[in-house]
């Protein structure tokens, strides 16, 4: 499988989230409502495999110094807006709830703007990233794996496509 480079995300926390780009975190919880795995902080890479043009059939997000295998399953996402997307998800939270207004809307108007033009990328609130890539058949449910290298947790995977 050949793996393409879209973005980096700088991880300050330890846990990772993938969830529906547009569905926006609630700030009153302190556990995600997302598929997440706890890894460690530093720069981790989102990855997309994609046989044909414009049609990501797997996403990934690892850290860049691993060479993962699959774990286990940890769930899966609904996505009911076309694009996943990953955030760091203690950080992310937490300039969120600096500024509610502010994010609620940078989601309604910067986020559905960048996801109205683009299959996938990286897209700045505040001083954190959310990384994206579109989902091939737009909404769906689609499954979250863990991975692995070494027996630790170096991010997650999530297949559009089977």
């Amino acid at each position: 499988m050949q793996w393409n480079e879209v973005t980096r995300l700088d991880v300050q926390g330890s846990r990772l989230v993938i969830k529906d780009a547009m569905t926006m975190l609630a700030t009153d919880v302190s556990e995600p409502e997302w598929p997440s795995v706890t890894c460690a902080p530093g720069e981790y890479v989102l990855e997309i495999y994609v046989p044909e043009p414009f049609n990501a059939h797997r996403v990934r997000i690892r850290r860049t110094d691993s060479s993962p295998e699959l774990g286990d399953n940890i769930g899966s996402v609904s996505v009911d807006h076309a694009f996943v997307a990953f955030v760091d998800y203690e950080a992310f939270l937490s300039a969120v709830r600096a500024d509610e207004d502010a994010y609620e809307e940078w989601t309604a108007m910067e986020l559905d703007d960048e996801l109205a033009i683009n299959f996938s990328g990286e897209i700045p609130f505040e001083d954190q990233k959310l990384v994206y890539v579109k989902s091939v058949g737009g909404d769906g449910v689609f499954p979250v794996i863990e991975l692995v290298d070494g027996g630790v947790t170096v991010g997650m995977e999530c297949v559009l496509v089977d």
